[in-house]
This record gives C-alpha cells, sequence and structure tokens, in this order.
C-alpha cells in the first residue's frame, strides 16, 4: 500500500489525499528534489493532521488536572540575547527541567506516548499507543551531533535536572538514558550519572547502541513495548527522532512541531565539561 502510494505521488503528486500523505513521510522527509505541491503539504499535514490529533490526546479526560481543561503547552526554550546588544537573560534551567518532570507526570494516564507512527493515517494517532507500559522520560546525553564522552574528568550536571529527576522517580516515572556509544561504556556512563548526582542510586535504564548500525531511534524504538515515553528531553530535534535531520529545511514547519515543547524539550545538554 505504501509503494502504491509512492508510485502515484511519482505519477501526480498534487493529487495525493492526506490520508496517503502520512504513509510516506519518510519519503518525502528523505527525498532532495520535492515538488512544490508535495513540499507545501507537509506545513499542512503539521497544521492540519498532526494538530488536530495532539489537540484531542491533550483534552483526553484521564490526562487532564481536575479544573476539567487540558493541560497547556510547556514552553521551556532557552531565552535569547536582547536586542541592540543588551544583557543577556539567563534561563532558569531549573524551572524547566521540572516542567519536563511535571508535564510527563500529567500525561501519564493518556494512553499515548511522544514517539511517532510511522505508519499513521489522517484520523489516526500519529504517535504510539501505550498498552500498560510504565511512564518513563527519555534523555539524551549526546551534546550537538557528537557522542557523549565520559573521559577521566567528572562532568557538571544542568543545573537542577537532579532534583527534577528524582521529582519524576518519587512519582513513579522511570528515567532512561541514551547516546549513540555503544553498550560496551555502559560502566563509565553509569559512574558518570552516579558521581554527578543524575543517578544516584545507579537504577537508571541505559539506551545505548548494539551495533555500529543501530541509530538511537532505532534502539528506542526496540524498548517502546517496555516502556510508555512521555517525554523525551534532547539538545537538537535529530535527538527526538532522526528523521528530523533529513527535513531539506530544518526551519520549515514539519509534522513534528505541535510535538516540542509538548512531550520534546530542547535543552542543553545534561552533562557538559568545564572549559
Amino acid at each position: 500500500m505504501r509503494l502504491d502510494a509512492a508510485r502515484s505521488m511519482r505519477r501526480d503528486p498534487c493529487r495525493m489525499t492526506a490520508g496517503r500523505i502520512v504513509p510516506v513521510l519518510a519519503l518525502l522527509l528523505a527525498g532532495s528534489s520535492l515538488t512544490g505541491c508535495v513540499a507545501a503539504a507537509i506545513p499542512v499535514m503539521a497544521s492540519g493532521v498532526m494538530a488536530k490529533r495532539t489537540v484531542d490526546s491533550r483534552n483526553a479526560p484521564a490526562a487532564a488536572p481536575a479544573t476539567g481543561q487540558a493541560p497547556e503547552l510547556v514552553d521551556v526554550k532557552p531565552s535569547l540575547p536582547a536586542a541592540g546588544g543588551g544583557a543577556i537573560l539567563q534561563p532558569n534551567w531549573t524551572e524547566d527541567f521540572m516542567a519536563v518532570a511535571l508535564f510527563a507526570a500529567e500525561s501519564m494516564d493518556n494512553g499515548l506516548s511522544v514517539l511517532p507512527d510511522p505508519g499513521a493515517r489522517e484520523g489516526e494517532a500519529l504517535v504510539l499507543p501505550c498498552e500498560g507500559q510504565p511512564p518513563a522520560i527519555l534523555v539524551d546525553l549526546d551534546p550537538g551531533d557528537i557522542a557523549f564522552q565520559p573521559g577521566d574528568a567528572l562532568p557538571v550536571p544542568a543545573s537542577g535536572l537532579g532534583p527534577a529527576l528524582a521529582t519524576a522517580r518519587m512519582k513513579g516515572i522511570a528515567v532512561l538514558w541514551t547516546s549513540v556509544l555503544d553498550e560496551s561504556r555502559a560502566g563509565e556512563i553509569r559512574q558518570v550519572l552516579t558521581a554527578t548526582g543524575l543517578d544516584p542510586a545507579g537504577s537508571d535504564t541505559l539506551l545505548l547502541t548494539r551495533d555500529p548500525a543501530e541509530t538511537k531511534t532505532a534502539r528506542r524504538n526496540a524498548v517502546s513495548g517496555d516502556w510508555c515515553i512521555k517525554a523525551i528531553v534532547g539538545d537538537r530535534r535529530g535527538d527526538f527522532d532522526d528523521l528530523m535531520d533529513y527535513l531539506r529545511n530544518p526551519q520549515a514547519p514539519s509534522p513534528f512541531d505541535p510535538l516540542i515543547g509538548n512531550g520534546w524539550f530542547e535543552l542543553p545538554p545534561p552533562l557538559a565539561y568545564a572549559a
């Protein structure tokens, strides 16, 4: 069925319906010569199909607070330098990391993860459902597009991250750590997490690659049946799903935009080495 959709797109891409765009999302994202009408379909889908479903998800009764209203979007993007060379407004990472933990806690019972479902169609959930799996927050360790390096020196944890993760654990939310490093480095990573107070009990789960061909997204998807991932913390959009790295224009609208700040939280690396 997806192959037929792709052939139809090549014959006359402007005739594709919204219901057939979603299954070939990967083709659209990875394509190097999209026609104007197909490229225009991506922001349309983002503002229509994806936004509609995420609004429906937030309005789920189990996820709503006691007031009966859906929880608001959480904006945790850092403050930017003031125009004209003025003073820089320092972001409050303590509050931002806590907002991630509280967001995950408030959405524990809505039956949805924040992992995209590549096979979803219009009118269906565009994120993978949770079927009784325990809730979890996924934190990406890699700074930018390079691998995290445990090293000999002890890195400095992001301010407020330790208490926020402790709050999440107390609310019954597991913490998962991911990196492009392979499983042979698990001992080194666990030592760093314990020494920095981010995982003082050494009980968190590490999602490290099992072979050179495995991506972080593939590793994460492999455990989607074991955990209901309610929030992802990364410092670049490719940390949330590697399809984001294949967008022709990273600044253009995408079907995943409604998840930014609403399950996908773009924050600084959790650990950084002093200069």
